[in-house]
């Protein structure tokens, strides 16, 4: 007498081990996801501490700030280095851009991140006797939710 498995009994196996798979794949489809996620998240981190690291010290070793000459915010910050160099920053392209004097460019941020804002404002109040500056940026990507940058610093003089 043989003895093996019916068609029924086949079909059933065959549907069962198919939603196993169907939801094995899409299991791990997801944590790709969230890995890409994390890197571009990571990504996008790294290159606004980058940037807020370089525009502290431009502005910590400033000696005269050009732009914002008053109250109003700006997307563009120009400041004066010991050297006597201009020294630009502004977003060009998508990314911030920094500039010495009549130099090349230099891009502060890196791609795949696109800064969407640059603002740069004077802080008032009576606390402080050298010019205070505040510097924001947005950061995006598409493989990860925007983030807001900002740092407070004087000027030397």
């Amino acid at each position: 007498m043989n003895r093996g498995f019916t068609l029924i009994e086949l079909i059933i196996y065959l549907a069962i081990v198919s939603a196993l798979v169907t939801s094995l794949i899409l299991w791990s489809l997801s944590i790709g996801n969230v890995g890409a996620r994390a890197r571009g998240g990571a990504e996008l981190n790294a290159s606004g501490r980058f940037a807020l690291e370089i525009i502290t010290r431009d502005i910590e070793q400033a000696t005269a700030l050009v732009v914002p000459a008053g109250a109003t915010p700006s997307s563009t910050l120009t400041l004066t280095n010991a050297l006597g160099e201009a020294v630009t920053i502004s977003i060009l392209g998508g990314q911030l851009m920094r500039t010495v004097g009549g130099g090349s460019p230099l891009a502060l941020t890196a791609r795949p991140a696109v800064v969407t804002n640059f603002t740069v404002a004077r802080a008032t109040g009576p606390w402080s006797a050298r010019p205070t500056l505040t510097v924001t940026f947005i950061l995006g990507a598409l493989s990860a939710p925007a983030r807001s940058f900002t740092t407070v610093a004087n000027l030397r003089h």
